[in-house]
């Protein structure tokens, strides 16, 4: 890679995210990329990974060239925001099938890279339900299954835990063993790294101001340390104060009905430190939100001198103040001096921004703001009002050293004016300069209850989901050329007929099918009062009119809607999204950027429904969660489209940067097959369609639409 005087200018920006970039890194080196947040080092990242290259992504100038195997592993900072696919194995070999790998050879490839970052699940394990952690270290499998020549790690670590970091650090020092990989690490801990790398680059205000050798393992820097605190004894006490945190045989709950873990009993006085550590997927964010009163848990209570999940979205921000692990879910404006200014106003608003080193950012959009920059704005969003408790879930991700320090000092000044602070973290070194107690937690194992034994799959689940959908298809397509009540009752009673014997599991299929049944009776009833009048008319009033043809005419519509939807809800239900797009692109020849870019979509609105979760908890900590419900509805559609918008830009960067929309023949790692069984799924709907039609001319009861 050789970059001569190369700059990037985002669009819209004035100013250069990087500037004359004179250097040059040879194959197989090792070079780890320093700076503080905010410095260009994730632009420099995405620009050796090839991803800044259309004149719609920015402005260029001078030169950058990256040459080597056209093979380039990239793992961004935000791992959520780069699985592609709903299933553990398939998100793995989304790359290998990108960059044209022989399906025989994926499954060794995903086996030994998700061996090698320790993760041990099954292979259609669902990605929205691992950790955050988790995804770090499967989006690095992702990256390593392609054995890069280039491999880009824009902070790899940030949301593992001591074990997760030293099982990444190993497998990515495997991979670079041999130097066939040319390696660039972005990171704010460079601990981490002594010993595999070569190099460090510091960036300063996307300019490089040093080059330097890596120092060797008998210099290697000691990790971050700060001075020990010193405490008020009075303070810092475990005896019980009148205003308190108080959680009492507490069992927490994500989604409010499954129980996680065991019960807590915890006590955190005003002027204490309660750090919650733990592996990765222990329920750490889970507990902390609890505490904070925005998730309500399972069982037991929390109270600060009164219930605090009874208490209103206004009571709460008056005792507790909240930074989540993604602080944007906090803010609301759209400058950052703006989101201050909301909770202290105008006046204070520059003194804040001055304390937490944001000045110079107060014109710009919350969203374009760096990692640690966001840090940074979410901890002086929920230190400004001067909360009573606060609470903080990995406080010190993507911090630079500097910030890091300025973190600990601000902690100890909320400590001393008496504020009880809790923090989810895996940052033990944070834990020990603030002299927190610590309440460790252990990882809950998400199949802690049996499963139900094995049962072999029902004919819907074997079938290819195009037959499903073509079969579904042919009965609405033979219906729609009449209405009349014998071929939707005959088509019908077969549909009836098909679920009694196969028995589907349709989940919360009364929940699934109401709207379908409310249409077809909404339909009915406004045919039966306003459809054209004929035979007897058995009522009328004004504009109604009740006549036989008309009550004729509203059983036919009302059929016709359930024979048609219902085949549709239990074959859509049934029906798993990986599965249909592997159909449409082998079998139906459907074009493949297309079909995996809304399957990547679809997997993006489980991200993006967890955040409207995560952004109603975060109003409600701010005190804005008790408005009109339009008002608040209103809110929560522009800050999730916003994020949303903000996400499917990093998606569509990962998905790039493992060979998506690439130039070359795809390949399959899940084949699709069609077999002869599900020729006759098709067959089969046909003929209901078909004997419908027959049954309803032989009657004499067919009535053409269109005649």
């Amino acid at each position: 890679m050789k970059a001569t005087e190369f700059g990037w200018t985002f669009p819209g920006r004035h100013r250069r995210a990087l500037s004359d970039i004179t250097l040059s890194i040879e194959p197989g080196q090792r070079v780890l990329v320093l700076g503080a947040s905010g410095s260009g080092k994730t632009t420099f990242g995405l620009a050796l990974a090839g991803l800044l290259q259309s004149p719609d992504d920015g402005v260029s100038t001078g030169s950058l060239e990256v040459s080597g195997s056209s093979r380039v592993g990239l793992v961004l900072q935000q791992p959520e925001d780069q699985t592609v696919m709903s299933r553990l194995h398939d998100d793995v070999a989304f790359g290998l099938e990108n960059t044209g790998v022989d399906p025989a050879s994926m499954q060794p490839l995903i086996n030994q890279a998700l061996r090698e970052v320790s993760i041990d699940m099954p292979g259609d394990h669902p990605t929205r339900h691992l950790s955050g952690g988790q995804r770090q270290r499967v989006t690095l499998a992702g990256a390593l299954a392609m054995t890069p020549g280039l491999l880009v790690l824009d902070e790899p670590t940030s949301a593992l835990d001591p074990a997760g970091v030293r099982e990444v650090i190993s497998a990515v020092s495997d991979l670079a063993q041999d130097r066939s990989t040319t390696l660039v690490i972005i990171d704010h801990t460079p601990s981490h790294w002594w010993g595999l790398i070569d190099t460090v680059i510091t960036l300063a205000d996307g300019h490089v101001v040093s080059i330097t050798q890596a120092p060797q393992s008998a210099e290697v820097p000691q990790e971050r340390k700060a001075p020990r605190a010193v405490v008020s004894q009075g303070l810092q006490t475990h005896e019980s104060s009148p205003d308190a945190l108080v959680a009492d045989d507490v069992i927490t709950s994500r989604d409010g009905t499954t129980p996680l873990g065991d019960a807590h009993c915890l006590h955190v006085n005003p002027g204490e430190i309660l750090a919650i550590t733990g592996p990765n997927g222990s329920g750490k964010t889970t507990l902390a939100m609890t505490l904070a009163g925005v998730l309500r848990p399972h069982a037991g209570s929390v109270t600060w001198g009164r219930d605090l999940h009874d208490a209103t979205s206004k009571e709460l921000a008056e005792i507790v103040g909240v930074v989540p692990q993604n602080p944007a879910h906090l803010f609301r404006a759209s400058r950052v001096d703006a989101e201050i200014a909301s909770v202290v106003g105008a006046a204070r608003a520059e003194r804040v921004l001055q304390e937490w080193g944001l000045s110079g950012l107060a014109n710009a959009h919350p969203l374009s703001l760096s990692g640690g920059e966001k840090r940074r704005l979410g901890l002086a969003v929920a230190t400004a009002a001067s909360p009573k408790l606060l609470v903080l879930d990995e406080p010190s991700q993507s911090l630079d050293d500097a910030s890091w320090h300025l973190l600990i000092s601000q902690i100890r000044a909320l400590q001393q004016s008496g504020v009880a602070i809790v923090m989810a973290t895996h940052d033990l070194a944070l834990v020990e300069a603030l002299q927190a107690r610590s309440y460790e937690l252990t990882r809950v194992e998400a199949d802690s209850v049996p499963p139900p034994a094995a049962a072999s799959p029902s004919p819907l689940a074997r079938a290819n989901p195009l037959a499903l959908v073509a079969a579904a298809l042919m009965p609405a397509v033979a219906l729609l050329s009449t209405l009349d009540v014998v071929s939707a009752s005959v088509a019908l009673g077969c549909v009836a007929l098909l679920m009694i014997v196969m028995r589907p599991h349709i989940p919360q299929w009364g929940v699934r099918l109401a709207p379908i049944g409310l249409a077809a009776l909404l339909s009915g009833v406004t045919i039966a009062l306003y459809g054209q009048s004929s035979g007897e008319v058995l009522w009328a009033w004004w504009l109604v009119s009740i006549s036989q043809g008309s009550l004729t005419l509203a059983l036919a519509t009302t059929l016709r809607i359930l024979a048609i939807g219902v085949p549709a809800v239990v074959v859509l239900s049934r029906v798993d999204a990986t599965r249909f797009a592997d159909a449409l692109t082998q079998q139906a020849k459907a074009p493949e950027n297309f079909v995996l870019g809304a399957l990547a979509a679809l997997r993006l609105l489980d991200v993006v429904s967890s955040d409207r979760e995560i952004r109603g908890w975060m109003m409600r900590a701010r005190g804005v969660g008790d408005g009109s419900a339009l008002r608040h509805a209103v809110g929560t559609v522009v800050g999730i489209l916003v994020s949303a918008l903000s996400r499917s830009e990093t998606l569509a960067l990962a998905m790039q940067a493992r060979g998506f929309a690439a130039q070359r023949t795809r390949t399959h790692y899940r084949q699709s097959r069609w077999t002869l069984s599900d020729t006759w799924w098709v067959i089969g709907g046909a003929a209901i369609g078909v004997l419908s039609v027959f049954v309803a001319v032989m009657t004499g009861a067919f009535n053409a639409v269109l005649a």
